[in-house]
């Protein structure tokens, strides 16, 4: 009988001592995820600062380069190599900017007139010829165009391609909405489109951007040799080829204008394209990545720059 009770007592203490050890891990679970939880958000907090002030720096940096030299910017420009290094205590910042200007702005699909916005043809011809290098049918191509300029411009009546409010508010579209009546804000507003879609988002994250304005103005002086298709577009008759072999031969430090150019390669006709090419940039894209420990986030910031104003046109945070 003793023996039993000795017995009872010993399982009844493991069992206290098991449930202890349970309670024990639980709330070391949640301690840590608690703690885990709190580093994070310090994180998020560090991080939003540190993008904050490296954006400040970089609307200094372009002030105090592009106001003694604002009509020519190429590769080997301070601002393009110079890039922004801090070390923190297990942590790096880092800080880049590069032209953003090289693509097709969406924007330039529509001009500007009497308060609403109206095809610009010209560069509604680009867009043509720049699907057409990727092999978009024409077709498809012009219901783009229109889907487009319907998303911008403030009437209610379709083109012939077209779709306004009907469309996006009916019971074919999710989610429901409206069309913007305004220029795209971001590119990726296109995925909207059905047309958009249809062509496949890569040929459009690769190529179009969305400027602040309606103009389709592309720096020669800082294109790479991947923006052959883009660069081509710009003419009514020139090749990829010859596009690649132009962007291929491009001098570090740039071209100050279309004569230079022009003496540079003789046997090319750039006055077809003339009105879309430049040797400088107003729009600069500012890429920030910050490193601590095992966490990670980086900042996309677009820059604009004006003689008399500089400003941040939108911002993207990835990973806080």
């Amino acid at each position: 009988m003793l023996y039993r009770n000795k017995g009872v007592v010993l399982i009844s203490v493991l069992m206290i001592v098991l449930l202890l050890s349970s309670v024990a891990v639980l709330i070391g679970n949640n301690y840590f995820v608690s703690f885990k939880r709190a580093q994070y958000q310090e994180f998020q907090n560090v991080s939003l600062n540190i993008f904050r002030n490296i954006e400040s720096l970089a609307l200094r940096k372009i002030d105090n380069e592009l106001k003694f030299n604002s009509k020519v910017h190429a590769n080997n420009n301070a601002l393009f190599i110079n890039d922004f290094i801090f070390e923190l205590n297990q942590g790096v910042v880092t800080g880049k900017i590069s032209d953003a200007s090289n693509c097709f702005n969406i924007n330039a699909i529509v001009k500007k007139v009497n308060n609403d916005f109206k095809p610009n043809e010209k560069n509604i011809e680009v867009f043509r010829r720049l699907m057409s290098f990727n092999e978009v049918d024409q077709n498809l191509a012009d219901e783009a165009i229109d889907q487009i300029i319907d998303w911008i411009d403030k009437d209610s009546n379709p083109r012939a391609y077209g779709l306004e409010d009907y469309y996006y508010s009916g019971p074919l579209n999710i989610p429901k909405e409206y069309t913007a009546s305004r220029l795209f804000y971001s590119v990726a507003e296109l995925k909207s489109l059905p047309a958009i879609r249809s062509i496949g988002w890569e040929i459009f994250n690769k190529n179009f951007c969305a400027l602040p304005d309606n103009s389709l103005k592309i720096n020669i002086n800082t294109l790479k040799i991947n923006n052959d298709y883009l660069f081509s577009s710009m003419f009514k008759n020139m090749s990829f080829t010859d596009a690649q072999y132009i962007l291929d031969n491009i001098p570090e430090e740039g071209f100050k204008d279309i004569t230079e150019l022009k003496r540079f390669f003789p046997s090319y006709d750039f006055d077809s394209g003339n009105m879309h090419i430049s040797f400088s940039s107003s729009n600069f894209l500012l890429l920030t990545t910050f490193k601590y420990e095992n966490f990670y986030s980086e900042s996309i910031s677009l820059i604009y720059y004006g003689p008399n104003n500089s400003y941040i046109v939108s911002r993207i945070y990835n990973g806080i």
